[in-house]
């Protein structure tokens, strides 16, 4: 009788030790209720409660030294964490990786925002960082691409001849990923830029920058920018113009898509709020003993555009708050017994949703 005690416990405790929350930390490189962000904070929520993963978040604030001193700071005073999913700052990525791998922490990074002699320094995931598991991103010239098209084949739809300029980011990977895609579908179509400008992700620099755009090209009809907060500022600057404007931007912010359905703004590219969960559901994979972050190094993923002409399968979007109905066991490969991951923004689309609360 004794031993069987024996054995019953140490089953049970087994049991309670495999039941344990993976955790993770999930390192948000802006502020606090930044709305972009929050969105993939949220929907890393949904998938951490329906994986048993304890989430953990701290901020970056927007930047790349206050983003290490927290990382430090979390590392040196609480539990280490299982994983950690993170963004990249350009010249701050070698200090964080090498921060992980001396505590001996696994991580995902999210996009690509490292180029140049920095992406160089820190190889591919795997190589120099032996707990670099990999990356998940989204081509950001494809997406700065198909941003275009939206914008002038709406000028085309309305018979306008398309007089473009371009609000980016900053001076860096991703943002200057996205505006390449816009110069090379303009070469392509024989279209002129008229020119560029930089408002780094801000919506007041945005609409400062477009106002004087607008009186240095008094003929600009289509302004692409590099986020939909950038976008908001090229609207407020022009609201009250009466000549037609194409704006479109990236982040499926809502209210972006609330002024695309009452036709004041034309395009958002976006859908990658869902990479958060997406990373989450991988470690988890891997954490239970799938081999797909020991074969592979990226995924990549496709941006889709919400225009005025598919609103309709996207308007939901605009006033929901709760993201439970996205299913991440489904896209479990232990779960589903599936041979790769089937990460798709178009599973967002009305005619592709099963529930929408």
């Amino acid at each position: 009788m004794k031993y069987l005690l024996v054995i019953l416990v140490f089953v049970f405790s087994a049991a309670a030790k495999g039941a344990a929350a993976i955790s993770i930390l999930f390192v948000n490189p802006s502020v606090e209720g930044e709305p972009f962000w929050t969105k993939v904070q949220k929907i890393m929520a949904v998938a951490a409660g329906q994986h048993n993963v304890k989430l953990d978040v701290i901020y970056g604030e927007g930047n790349r030294y206050i983003q290490l001193a927290e990382l430090k700071k979390y590392l040196k005073y609480r539990a280490t964490p299982d994983y950690v999913v993170l963004l990249n700052y350009p010249a701050g990525a070698e200090q964080s990786m090498s921060l992980l791998e001396e505590f001996g922490v696994k991580f995902i990074t999210l996009e690509q925002t490292i180029a140049a002699a920095e992406k160089a320094a820190i190889g591919e995931p795997q190589q120099i960082y032996k707990n670099w598991l990999g990356e998940i991103y989204h081509d950001n010239f494809k997406a700065g691409k198909l941003l275009a098209k939206a914008l002038i084949s709406k000028a085309h739809q309305q018979a306008l001849t398309p007089h473009v300029v371009a609000i980016n980011g900053h001076y860096g990977s991703e943002s200057d990923s996205r505006s390449a895609g816009l110069m090379d579908y303009l070469t392509q179509y024989n279209l002129k830029l008229n020119q560029i400008v930089y408002a780094n992700w801000s919506k007041m620099e945005a609409m400062t920058k477009t106002e004087k755009l607008i009186q240095r090209y008094p003929n600009i009809n289509v302004i692409w920018t590099a986020s939909d907060l950038m976008a908001l500022g090229a609207f407020t600057a022009i609201k009250e113009r009466k000549q037609p404007f194409l704006i479109g931007g990236f982040d499926w912010l809502r209210d972006n898509i609330l002024l695309i359905k009452q036709k004041k703004l034309t395009a958002s590219v976006g859908g990658h709020y869902l990479m958060g969960g997406w990373a989450l559901t991988t470690l988890v994979d891997h954490h239970n003993g799938h081999l797909f972050w020991q074969n592979n190094t990226k995924i990549e993923i496709d941006l889709a555009v919400i225009t005025q002409d598919n609103i309709n399968q996207y308007d939901y979007l605009i006033d929901i708050t709760d993201w439970s109905f996205l299913d991440f066991k489904q896209l479990s490969l232990l779960e589903t017994n599936q041979s790769s991951y089937r990460f798709d923004v178009a599973q967002l689309r009305k005619d592709t949703l099963q529930n929408i609360n």
